[in-house]
């Protein structure tokens, strides 16, 4: 079964984490540059995550543009679409819904 770790907050040490701990994937935060993390740890194994749980609060043009960066900005290898942490219970369905509808196109 494959192993999903989640070192919230490991910042640099995301691709040590990688490396050290028998996982096939690793979960990143919302601190975690994307392309940062596309170089140093999607080139070895997929990653999950990191768009913000408070822009399904907030909603609109940011959400959308935010999930979109998401989606191209990890496109170069196996990547999970999540967010960083856990979703809020304010979060809105509606903003729940358009979120999917950007991650398809």
């Amino acid at each position: 079964m494959p192993i999903i770790g989640f070192p919230r907050g490991a910042g640099g040490n995301y691709a040590t984490y990688a490396e050290a701990v028998d996982v096939q994937c690793v979960a990143l935060d919302t601190s975690v540059d994307p392309a940062w993390a596309s170089a140093h740890v999607q080139s070895k194994l997929c990653v999950q995550g990191n768009m913000d749980p408070l822009l399904l609060v907030q909603g609109g043009d940011a959400l959308v543009q935010a999930t979109k960066a998401t989606v191209a900005g990890f496109a170069g290898g196996p990547h999970i679409f999540n967010l960083g942490h856990g979703i809020t219970p304010d979060a809105s369905p509606d903003n729940v819904h358009r979120m999917l509808e950007a991650i398809r196109g």
